[in-house]
């Protein structure tokens, strides 16, 4: 949960870094697309961006490749934040301005078990697999969507020697929900990204494999080439850089630059 101490001075920070004309008959509407890993921060700051510049942003989440996919086919935005990839890709095709690129963060897969369940212990491949195979249901997007985490977990299974017995005993969820099916008790463990199992109410957040490089990735903000307001987004975009965001990012699982 974002304390109102913090709520507070991002709003200050917003003004400042937006200017003392911010909220004036200049006021932008922006369209965001953007992966639902970032969805928990994204919610969290929008408000106090909002209040602070007068702009209004209308955000739309999904999986990173159904976003992209979305874009490649002519969906129009003013800001898209997804895989470092998928905005060079997006550059090259003249969609997307290069020069406004954008670093915000980098998050790993999590699992979400009930909260004041035992914590089990996931500190070797073993234990890991041992553990998975005990869970008697589990639930996390349809890795076809093309979501890391589902895709992730599944490779993991694979490797492990599971994955038919995972496979048997999972429910897919909409992507980025896949812990809201453990906290409501219909599975016993939900996957997906951290930044989508730390804000989830009635869980409790395990990290799955932190020591594999392989298992984090990085999301980038950048304006479209034919924004409607480039200064209102390279604003947006700036504000998701500064140090109060940055603290959100943290509390909900992921890291920053």
């Amino acid at each position: 949960m974002i304390s109102r101490h913090l709520l507070r001075k991002m709003a200050l920070v917003g003004v400042v870094l937006l200017g003392p004309g911010a909220g004036a008959a200049g006021a932008a509407e922006l369209k965001l697309i953007s992966s639902v890993a970032l969805k928990s921060t994204v919610e969290a700051v929008l408000p106090d961006f909002e209040r602070a510049s007068g702009h209004r942003v209308t955000a739309q989440f999904g999986t990173a490749a159904s976003m992209k996919a979305k874009v490649d086919k002519g969906e129009g935005f003013d800001i898209v934040v997804l895989q470092p990839a998928q905005i060079d890709d997006l550059v090259k095709q003249g969609k997307a301005a290069g020069g406004t690129r954008a670093d915000l963060a980098r998050v790993g897969p999590g699992l979400g078990i009930r909260a004041g369940a035992p914590k089990p212990d996931l500190s070797t491949d073993e234990k890991l697999k041992t553990y998975l195979l005990g869970v008697k249901s589990l639930s996390h997007a349809d890795p076809a969507l093309g979501g890391f985490a589902a895709v992730y977990f599944v490779k993991l299974s694979t490797a492990l020697g599971i994955a038919d017995a995972m496979k048997a005993k999972t429910i897919y969820s909409k992507p980025g929900e896949g812990a809201t099916l453990a906290a409501s008790g219909e599975v016993e463990l939900g996957v997906g990204m951290l930044s989508e199992v730390v804000p989830v109410v009635g869980v409790q957040a395990l990290p799955l494999k932190p020591d594999d490089p392989a298992s984090f990735i990085s999301f980038v903000g950048v304006a479209s080439s034919t924004a409607k307001d480039p200064d209102a987004a390279r604003a947006w975009l700036t504000f998701m850089q500064s140090p109060e965001v940055k603290a959100v990012f943290w509390s909900q699982g992921m890291t920053t630059p």
